[in-house]
């Protein structure tokens, strides 16, 4: 009955005619019943066709809430649960494993093209064991990735960096029965759900540096900062690093390809290689097609709430907040949370001057 009433009062808003109600009601049905009704942070009793409607209302004028709706409808990119959880699980397959099969054949000097030779080896089994899997957040599902392969040991994937000196024990006794004597990790893939701006992971801000991947890496090498975790690293062989992200834009990749280059050129004694993949990139195309709708553009602009700027809201480009964090323009919503890289019209919380579409739960706050 909500939903109904919701239809009602969008055909009333949008001042629709017969044959505009006849072509936008199914799409807006079919949208919500596959995919924009599984919104997690939706209030109770709230779905997509309510959200909309009160969404839209916001707009004083007619023209206004008609720019909107064709935005929506236009360049609006939902990430289901479904479709998260098959990236998930082609990571190993299409990125993961061809690291593991690259390395064993230059040990053993096949070519990598012979792939069963080389998955039936024992050296394919030697490398794969000393891979240990990281996840950067809880958006990582290491777990569900780590059942997507059996073949990876629940002893060597971690759903945080931050272990304890027990943990670290237990897995280098693992290690030992696996029959790797005398040998620890020295494959690491960092593992999380998305990434629009890359700089929660590697940046350089006031002339240092930050991050979770910077983290990680520097409780590994510093010696003044080294962690637990440190304790699983080989430290007589270059350690290999891959970063690995479900999705993440053009943008990000470069941005992280580059600070990383830049601190190892800065630093010494840091001994590790690198290399980053995503599973889906979102191209800089879906950007500047954005920015190319000016009508809602100015519309934005128009409907922001400074409010929502904070000091970690600045730690990216922020000369234009109403583009999202870190100017990214992005139109794109996850099942589980709206990123604040995304426009914020979008994504305000409730608690703001203008309603979002898909209101955003916000981990870091000023208090």
């Amino acid at each position: 009955m909500r939903s109904v009433l919701a239809e009602r009062l969008l055909v009333k808003i949008m001042q629709w005619k017969p044959e505009e109600i006849s072509k936008e009601r199914p799409m807006l049905q079919a949208l919500a019943n596959f995919k924009y009704d599984e919104y997690q942070q939706f209030s109770p009793g709230i779905r997509f066709m309510e959200s909309l409607v009160k969404w839209l209302t916001q707009f004083k004028e007619l023209e206004e809430r008609r720019v909107a709706y064709a935005f929506i409808m236009e360049h609006l990119i939902f990430i289901s649960s479904n479709q998260l959880l098959h990236l998930v699980n082609i990571t190993f397959a299409d990125k993961i494993n061809p690291i593991i099969i690259e390395k064993t054949a230059k040990f053993n000097l096949f070519s990598k093209y012979k792939i069963r030779k080389i998955v039936i080896s024992s050296s394919y089994k030697f490398f794969l064991r000393r891979s240990l899997f990281i996840g950067l957040s809880d958006g990582s599902k290491i777990d569900l990735l780590r059942r997507s392969y059996p073949r990876i040991s629940n002893e060597q994937v971690l759903a945080t960096y931050s272990v304890s000196e027990d943990k670290v024990n237990d897995m280098i006794e693992e290690l030992k029965k696996s029959k790797i004597a005398h040998k620890k990790f020295n494959t690491v893939f960092l593992v999380d759900d998305f990434t629009a701006s890359g700089t929660s992971y590697f940046r350089k801000k006031d002339n240092k540096w930050g991050g979770k991947i910077f983290k990680f890496i520097n409780s590994l090498f510093n010696p003044d900062e080294k962690s637990a975790i440190a304790g699983l690293i080989q430290e007589d062989e270059i350690l290999d690093v891959h970063i690995i992200f479900y999705i993440a834009t053009e943008e990000a990749l470069k941005m992280l390809n580059d600070n990383i280059n830049q601190f190892k050129t800065e630093v010494t004694g840091y001994n590790f290689h690198f290399s980053i993949h995503a599973i889906q990139i979102l191209g800089e195309d879906i950007k500047d097609r954005v920015l190319k709708d000016k009508p809602f553009m100015e519309l934005i602009k128009k409907y922001f709430d400074p409010n929502i700027v904070d000091s970690h809201y600045t730690m990216g480009k922020h000369a234009e907040p109403h583009l999202g964090f870190n100017e990214c323009s992005l139109p794109l919503i996850l099942n589980h949370n709206t990123p604040n890289n995304s426009l914020p019209i979008f994504w305000f919380p409730d608690d703001k001057q203008y309603l979002g579409l898909f209101p955003r739960v916000t981990r870091h706050k000023d208090e």
